[in-house]
């Protein structure tokens, strides 16, 4: 997957523009090749979360509570959460009559998750188009910090999603 951000994106990227870029920012040591662009296309990232997950009867989850940046692999799992607490919740209150407060609390508590990741991707997004007078400070500290185990620990868990557990 590549990702880059430039100032006039193809509709549909090919080979000589997909090259261009990994010649241009890509590694210098052993560069790579680019054979085959299976799928392409240009985006723009929007970080983005309701400022509600519940009004009354409406309640949200996944890409109608929150959108970001797919840096980290973060959207589908966090929906998937919030559909299942959801559910969860919903069966509480339709079936034992619990109190709708529980879906006061999956509001507010799938929010935080929310805020959280949208936090998350927003600054791997950062990272990952840092300017290229920026790079070679950002892929130093990044080589640096991942020597160490308590840092690739903690980013091991919050990429997968274990920390909301």
């Amino acid at each position: 997957r590549i990702v880059a951000t430039v100032d006039e994106a193809p509709q549909h990227p090919d080979i000589a523009f997909v090259q261009s870029l990994l010649d241009e920012r890509g590694p210098v040591s052993r560069p790579a090749v680019v054979e085959e662009v299976a799928w392409g296309s240009r985006f723009r990232v929007h970080h983005r979360i309701a400022d509600a997950f519940r009004d009354n009867r409406i309640l949200l989850a996944g890409d109608a509570a929150h959108v970001h940046s797919p840096a980290g692999g973060q959207g589908m799992n966090l929906g998937i959460e919030d559909a299942v607490i959801l559910g969860e919740h919903l069966s509480q209150v339709l079936d034992t009559g619990a109190d709708e407060a529980l879906l006061d609390e999956y509001a507010a508590t799938r929010r935080r998750a929310a805020r959280g990741v949208v936090t998350m991707t927003s600054r791997l997004t950062e990272l990952a188009t840092a300017s290229a007078r920026r790079r070679p400070i950002r892929n130093r500290v990044m080589r640096m910090a991942g020597q160490l185990p308590a840092i690739r620990r903690a980013l091991a868990w919050r990429l997968s999603g274990l920390n909301r557990r």
